[in-house]
């Protein structure tokens, strides 16, 4: 069967499926050979990422993306962490190409890497903004069991989902020194966070959500003890694409209200009193591969997915992951990827 039962919608991995996708990847790639060619700057097209709403659109983020029911993420993401983000297969697209690790290993291998980055020694009290269904906070508790976590997410499924867990006397999470905040980065107060507590605040997955980026390193200055670090884990292009810093301009407005792909360079250039230690660039083809096991998987439950969503929602995520395999595909990865970042705050 290569389209669901009395929905003309296209399989995961049927004819019509790749076509669409090779289709946007080569579209893609002209544009991103072009803007190699002839580069354009972030400021050159006046945009402002120190001014202005610390985010725009969350509400309608939650409603469009995040807080879809439980079943549906249940029926795609990994089965022991649920991360909603790339998973890491490997440093170059021969590496990713060539492995046969599972999605859970791989995301597995991404919290570690993460972890080893920051250098987490495991008694650190941690801030993570944008958690998830607790992806993080699973791996930092089965590693380091005297850690302190407090997470924070807008979204009321991912809240409700990790406070049942936190109440069962039966789950991992029970007992573990995990608080749940649901609210947004700019709505947090002091009484929700206290400033100048945290060893480290991590965000991973959260900057595409972000408009001004300096208030964002200013909220992560603010939470940080002196001599703290920060990390941040993003989707991020190389060359600076402008209709992906617009989502008015692009179907990432449609897929993801105010949401923007920066440039790798671009997050550092705005952290003004916190020093960046380290960047890396992860190839795009994780992600690829990442996006291509979550079709997969969802193509593989469509049948217990389709009990929980109508069609027109099922139409909107296959598109979504045809879409989003696209923008990774041109030159192995080497465009498109994800972008992580360590700062540290002064003594």
């Amino acid at each position: 069967m290569t389209k669901i039962e009395s929905l003309d919608i296209p399989a995961w991995g049927s004819a019509e499926a790749l076509r669409k996708e090779e289709h946007v990847a080569r579209f893609l790639a002209r544009e991103y050979k072009m803007l190699v060619n002839k580069p354009v700057t972030v400021d050159g097209l006046n945009l402002c990422p120190s001014s202005g709403a610390l985010s725009e659109q969350t509400a309608d983020l939650m409603d469009t993306h995040y807080d879809e029911k439980l079943a549906f993420f249940e029926g795609f993401l990994d089965t022991h962490y649920r991360a909603y983000t790339m998973a890491y297969y490997g440093e170059t697209p021969e590496a990713v190409r060539n492995t046969d690790i599972s999605l859970e290993e791989a995301q597995r291998n991404k919290f570690r890497l993460i972890c080893e980055r920051i250098g987490i020694q495991g008694a650190e009290r941690i801030l993570n903004i944008g958690c998830g269904f607790g992806s993080f906070e699973q791996y930092l508790f089965e590693n380091y069991p005297d850690i302190e976590v407090i997470g924070v997410t807008p979204s009321v499924i991912q809240t409700s989902f990790l406070n049942e867990c936190m109440n069962d006397s039966g789950h991992f999470f029970h007992g573990k020194n995990f608080t749940v905040v649901q609210k947004d980065l700019e709505s947090l107060n002091d009484e929700d966070v206290t400033p100048g507590s945290f060893d480290v605040v991590t965000s991973i997955g959260l900057v595409c959500a972000i408009k001004n980026l300096e208030e964002l390193h200013d909220k992560v200055f603010k939470y940080l003890k002196p001599g703290g670090k920060a990390f941040h884990h993003l989707i991020t292009s190389k060359p600076v694409i402008p209709q992906f810093l617009d989502p008015t301009q692009s179907l990432i407005g449609d897929y993801f209200p105010g949401g923007r792909i920066w440039p790798f360079d671009e997050l550092p250039r705005h952290a003004k009193n916190l020093e960046l230690i380290n960047s890396w660039f992860i190839n795009g083809m994780n992600y690829w591969t990442t996006l291509d096991e979550w079709h997969k998987r969802f193509w593989s439950n469509i049948e217990e997915i389709r009990k929980h969503l109508p069609a027109k929602r099922i139409r909107f995520w296959s598109d979504y992951f045809i879409l989003c395999k696209a923008c990774f595909l041109p030159k192995e990865g080497a465009f498109f990827g994800n972008g992580h970042y360590l700062f540290q705050k002064p003594e």
